[in-house]
């Protein structure tokens, strides 16, 4: 994996997401349903600082043999944007362009499980200046997703060159969508990874959340009663950049700042098992 890059890892704290986390890890040999009642636990990496107009990168590992079904990132500004959240190894990444002039702050999240899982990635596209472009990931067949993002930072330096700000990344049937729309001046790269599995998953989606020109606005979707979340994301207009989208403990939360010139529609999407 040629994209992979190392990140510095955070001390990671926990918030127990079933009332299953205590359970034992199950075996490659057990049936789907055993299997199906693996624990999945919210994983909240170290929050890291990152300077007026630059890109700021860091993990969360996840602990004990487990890997992340999904994962997140939490900002502290409207002025923050996403340029990757994805999953990479035993970590989840997120990646963060500031477009502030002042110091801010980002929080990976990773969703933990000893589930057994596989990882797909799609094609590595190129973003011109300006430009909107989307990478596909899908899983093998028989399996479901669990959870993905897209990976749309440059890896250049210097104010003004990672800007590719992520305005999709969602499951569509069988596969996780990423897209990215490039602020920058020079070319990025977008390619999406999906985190897949054998046991059921359901989708649900949130209502519209109308966000008018310039403004920032919050979508929220929920599992089913005693579903828990594995993965999530949103979707809209390639002109609703995120700010942040992360779990809850029975949800999806995202925000995402309107850069069109009209009012625009913005939906979250949220992954759920039932444990």
């Amino acid at each position: 994996m040629s994209r992979l890059r190392s990140a510095a890892l955070g001390t990671a704290g926990t918030l127990c997401a079933t009332a299953l986390c205590t359970g034992a890890a199950p075996a490659d040999a057990e049936s789907v349903s055993a299997r199906a009642l693996a624990p999945h636990t919210i994983t909240v990496g170290t929050p890291q600082t990152v300077g007026p107009h630059e890109e700021g990168s860091r993990s969360v590992p996840c602990q004990g043999g487990q890997l992340p079904s999904g994962g997140g990132v939490r900002t502290t500004s409207n002025g923050v944007f996403l340029n990757a959240t994805w999953p990479t190894g035993i970590s989840w990444e997120a990646t963060v362009y500031n477009d502030t002039n002042t110091t801010q702050t980002f929080t990976p999240v990773a969703i933990c499980t000893p589930q057994h899982h596989t990882t797909r990635h799609g094609p590595a596209v190129n973003v011109p200046p300006g430009g909107t472009e989307i990478s596909r990931a899908l899983c093998d067949a028989g399996q479901v997703v669990t959870g993905g993002g897209p990976d749309a930072s440059s890896r250049g330096t210097g104010a003004g060159k990672d800007q590719g700000y992520i305005n999709q990344s969602s499951d569509i049937g069988q596969e996780w969508v990423g897209r990215a729309t490039n602020h920058g001046p020079l070319p990025v790269t977008i390619q999406t990874w999906v985190r897949c599995t054998n046991t059921p998953h359901t989708a649900r989606a949130s209502g519209p959340t109308r966000v008018a020109q310039g403004a920032t606005g919050t979508a929220h979707a929920e599992c089913d009663p005693g579903d828990v979340p594995t993965g999530g994301g949103g979707l809209g207009n390639p002109a609703l950049d995120f700010n942040e989208s992360f779990p809850t403990a029975t949800g999806w939360t995202m925000r995402a700042t309107n850069h069109g010139s009209i009012p625009l529609e913005l939906f979250a999407r949220v992954t759920c098992t039932h444990p």
